[in-house]
């Protein structure tokens, strides 16, 4: 049922409203909620230069209706806690309650503000960090045709890219901006959008297992490269990838891997140990890969690395849409189900830099509201910065949303995947349309355990 007028003479407790008025009319976060508190019934009757209007379907029977309080009950929180953080947690109690007492009240209104700003500043960031890799793709986009035709100046342009990606994903704030771009595939450059993710996120991994820049640029060109063996291929056997018999998918898993080191070792001066990852990226710690069935202490480092990240990227981006994962079953996946195939380290390290939500995860509040994860809270995963989507609010007043800094009956309730939403709130929360230059479209580890539980829920392929 639509919303339909209310009356101030008949607010009460359980009503699901909507204002209608300025964003900054009124102190609250979106324009549309259900009244649970004493508080905010007082402050809606209140209000002026807005008019109101409830959902009779959304909102609770009159009837048997319990007195106002002060304070919403809310469902508990269960969070992670790692071992070492107990004792921290146990004896800054005594300070916290102190600083509760001390703490002067907010304002709504400039907290509103704050968060109406935080948006345009994520923007400008965001549209920063978009043109220059943008910068890369277009430059990238020659780097193929080169290394089939041997040409020096492919390996040239490869290695300035990874040096612009380095210097781009130095900085942390930018790498969860471009975090939110190499997230969806533009179509028709599937191949080298994927091999550039892979090499952005290897570069990410690289850092933060502490290899010095000169070993991350080797093992991110390797990653750039890793698939270039598959242009041997014609196109339309790369097509049918996806759906191809065990005996297809065991010849070509085991091919293209030594025509992509045929390919580079015509180039001179490719690193040695960017070939290997070519080689390598196939096998498994358990000897089941391709193309040799190495194990464990026969695998390079590098490809170690980038078995784990090709891996995560095409669990995100599968060949058949209906079989793709969205990042926190993907990464769910890898933790739960792959520690005898791929690296535990490296595994984790990605979980580390991405976030039980990686940035560009669609997610459904407590409050039923939707957002997109536009950063990684480092000292608690579970509780990212988002930007939230409200219908009756203007994708002008968008506001970025700090979890770390909401009360804790305000959490992430689940993933969502982007073909279960409308095409209005996609389109909204699309970093591309926000910045529109597409023509569309030492931290604690306490995320990671709580990947057992969405494994448990997750479909896999």
């Amino acid at each position: 049922m639509p919303f339909v007028p209310l009356h101030l003479n008949t607010l009460r407790l359980g009503l699901y409203i909507k204002i209608e008025g300025s964003w900054f009319s009124h102190p609250f976060p979106t324009n549309s909620f259900k009244i649970t508190t004493a508080e905010e019934l007082k402050t809606i009757q209140g209000l002026t230069k807005v008019k109101l209007y409830f959902d009779p379907d959304r909102s609770d029977p009159e009837y048997g209706q319990s007195e106002p309080t002060e304070t919403p009950v809310r469902e508990p929180v269960q969070e992670v806690v790692e071992p070492d953080q107990e004792h921290s947690a146990e004896s800054s109690t005594s300070e916290s309650a102190f600083l509760e007492t001390e703490k002067v009240p907010e304002d709504p209104i400039q907290r509103k503000v704050a968060q109406h700003q935080a948006f345009h500043t994520y923007q400008e960031h965001l549209q920063k960090v978009g043109t220059q890799f943008h910068e890369v793709v277009q430059e990238g986009k020659l780097i193929m045709q080169d290394v089939i035709s041997g040409r020096p100046r492919g390996i040239r342009t490869a290695q300035k890219i990874v040096g612009n990606l380095y210097e781009i994903l130095d900085v942390s704030d930018n790498s969860r901006a471009l975090l939110n771009l190499i997230g969806s595939n533009e179509s028709n450059e599937e191949f080298f959008l994927h091999a550039l993710n892979v090499c952005s996120l290897s570069l990410m991994v690289g850092q933060d297992l502490g290899f010095t820049r000169q070993d991350t640029e080797v093992l991110a060109l390797g990653a750039m490269f890793h698939d270039v063996g598959e242009l041997k291929f014609p196109a339309e056997q790369l097509l049918r990838k996806g759906s191809m018999s065990p005996s297809e998918l065991k010849g070509f898993l085991s091919s293209h891997p030594k025509f992509g080191v045929e390919m580079v070792s015509k180039l001179p001066n490719f690193p040695y140990k960017a070939s290997e990852v070519i080689r390598q990226h196939h096998e498994r710690l358990n000897g089941s890969g391709y193309p040799a069935g190495k194990k464990e202490d026969q695998i390079s480092t590098f490809a170690k690395i980038v078995m784990v990240v090709d891996e995560y990227d095409e669990l995100c981006h599968h060949p058949d849409p209906a079989r793709s994962l969205i990042p926190s079953e993907a990464l769910s996946y890898l933790y739960v189900k792959c520690r005898h195939t791929l690296w535990y380290d490296a595994i984790v390290s990605l979980i580390r830099q991405l976030g039980v939500y990686p940035p560009g995860s669609l997610v459904q509040l407590s409050n039923q509201k939707i957002g997109i994860v536009t950063s990684v809270n480092l000292a608690n995963r579970l509780r990212p910065i988002l930007l939230i989507y409200d219908e009756h609010s203007s994708p002008d007043e968008s506001i970025v949303l700090n979890l770390a800094e909401e009360d804790e009956g305000l959490y992430i309730l689940n993933a969502i995947r982007p073909v279960d939403l409308s095409p209005k709130i996609r389109e909204c929360l699309n970093p591309r349309r926000i910045i529109s230059y597409f023509p569309s479209v030492a931290s604690t580890e306490s995320g990671v355990g709580t990947l057992h539980t969405l494994a448990s829920s997750s479909q896999y392929p």
